[in-house]
């Protein structure tokens, strides 16, 4: 039987260095985060690493001469509402929504495992920290996010810088 959290960290890994095989300083910061999060799950659980990723995902951004402030939980709703990671990578990169530390890419990738994997169908990012604060979901979901985190660990590790 076919691992579908392998094949989802397959995916990931495939999209983002399609889209970000020019940017080193993005893999390597994947990476970082890949090999991190991994331990974070484990030892502080998924609502907090969830909720942690989308924080450091916010960032201020300055277009035409304006400010402007990019919610982290906007980041991952967008991730939860498109199946196409690599489609969604690209209008992140065109938009400059991605920095060299890739919480975004991360969080992006965590949000499709807890959608495909653990079948959480919600698209707002305060309703799936709500869902993941039952002791249920957090246990469904977190035996499926853990080892779709472990796979993308280990491939971060094979296949980046």
């Amino acid at each position: 039987m076919q691992s579908r959290s392998l094949d989802l960290a397959v995916r990931c890994v495939e999209a983002l260095k399609a889209v970000f095989g020019d940017r080193q300083d993005v893999l390597e910061g994947f990476r970082s985060r890949a090999r991190e999060a991994a331990a974070q799950l484990y030892y502080s659980g998924l609502p907090y690493a969830v909720t942690y990723m989308a924080a450091k995902a916010s960032k201020e951004r300055v277009r035409g001469g304006k400010r402007e402030w990019i919610r982290g939980s906007d980041l991952m709703e967008q991730a939860l509402r498109e199946a196409d990671l690599k489609a969604l990578f690209e209008r992140w990169k065109k938009e400059e929504l991605v920095e060299e530390t890739a919480y975004e890419l991360y969080g992006a990738c965590i949000m499709r495992a807890l959608r495909e994997l653990a079948g959480l169908d919600v698209a707002d990012f305060l309703a799936l920290v709500n869902k993941l604060n039952s002791p249920e979901a957090q246990a469904i979901a977190g035996a499926a996010v853990s080892e779709f985190a472990e796979w993308l660990k280990r491939l971060a590790e094979a296949a980046l810088p």
